[in-house]
């Protein structure tokens, strides 16, 4: 039977906003009988968002997520998001579908597919939300960046996250700013920590949005010389109904101290990520220090990693100068995905720090 009406929502929004924390929110109250999936589309071509959303067993169940790495699902050559929804559809037979796009992806291309002849049935599109950081909204240069114009104004439902971290000056300049949007807004909302009302996934969203740059998502992104293949990158939590692999097509190399090294690059940024095998143990403390700030990578825009400590797995995530630290449910490998402004970065000496930091488990 195929699937049909599933309801879907659509999250954008800039590096580091809370895309995937206010998802793992929702994860966290969702009926466990009901059936999710989770379509991520990250920049670099490590994928690490599923690990970061993959939910502790005491939870939740009836997850899916896919993961596409290695660029932007909503550039015009979007094969690889038409498949991997189609795919996804039919495997996990959700109940719910949402969709993280990377934090540079033009949210047009998605909705023009998913509104398309080949997935309007399937899908039932719903509010598009987009999160902000309230800190740097009044940013000119921010302001006038073309992406950033057209997340916020394809948004249904914009959100300040991070409320909990801004000064009050900049709440209220935010909220200025957000109810002076044409057209205006369904609903606009100061949160922390993503945490995010259930009911927004249950809004209709405005099928009459319209881009203001709608060339904007036509482009491209060029692979370094250690791109590999890790597309369709699958984890299931689904109480053993046809549990997703965990497998992905390039871990079978890994080997203890010799990670695998992928680069991306495009939209004026440098990619860069590594996948460690699970044996390799990193000393948690040097750890921390070399991957926060000041760190060594210059014009840093976004980390994020899961690691191997001696006492636990830790999600280690960082936003320009701003880095947390946090237990993780994932146990499959250790991987680190850096996005820097493009220029001359020394990768090799970045792996070679890391793995300076490794024992054996």
């Amino acid at each position: 039977m195929a699937v049909s009406n599933v309801p879907t929502t659509l999250f954008t929004g800039f590096f580091g906003v809370g895309k995937t924390t206010a998802i793992r929110h929702l994860l966290s109250r969702k009926d466990p009988d009901e059936r999710w999936a989770v379509l991520v589309n990250e920049f670099g071509e490590v994928p690490v968002d599923g690990a970061a959303l993959e939910p502790d067993e005491a939870e939740t169940g009836g997850v899916v997520i896919r993961e596409i790495a290695g660029g932007c699902m909503c550039c015009t050559m979007n094969l690889p998001m038409k498949v991997a929804i189609t795919d996804v559809l039919r495997r996990a037979r959700p109940e719910r579908l949402i969709i993280e796009p990377t934090g540079i992806g033009h949210p047009a291309g998605i909705l023009d597919e998913l509104r398309g002849d080949d997935l309007r049935d399937a899908v039932d599109v719903g509010a598009v939300i987009c999160l902000v950081d309230p800190r740097v909204v009044q940013d000119p240069r921010l302001r006038e960046a073309a992406l950033f114009r057209d997340q916020v104004h394809l948004a249904d439902v914009l959100v300040a996250n991070k409320a909990d971290l801004a000064a009050a000056a900049d709440l209220k300049a935010f909220d200025a700013w957000a109810r002076e949007l044409f057209p205006p807004k369904a609903v606009i909302e100061t949160t922390s920590q993503g945490v995010l009302d259930p009911a927004l996934l249950d809004l209709a969203g405005d099928a009459a949005r319209a881009p203001l740059f709608p060339h904007l998502h036509d482009h491209g992104h060029d692979h370094g010389p250690d791109h590999g293949h890790d597309h369709g990158h699958d984890h299931g939590h689904d109480h053993g109904h046809d549990r997703s692999s965990p497998d992905s097509p390039d871990t079978g190399a890994l080997s203890p101290g010799k990670p695998i090294r992928r680069r991306n690059a495009g939209e004026g940024f440098d990619a860069c990520g590594w996948i460690f095998d699970a044996q390799d143990v990193f000393r948690r403390d040097d750890l921390v220090d070399l991957l926060g700030p000041p760190g060594p990578v210059k014009g840093l825009q976004r980390l994020k990693g899961v690691f191997r400590t001696p006492d636990e797995w830790l999600l280690i995530d960082r936003v320009r100068n701003e880095m947390t630290v946090t237990p993780i449910a994932y146990r499959r490998d250790s991987r680190v995905e850096v996005i820097a402004e493009t220029g001359n970065m020394d990768w090799t000496g970045l792996e070679g720090a890391l793995l300076e930091l490794i024992g054996t488990g």
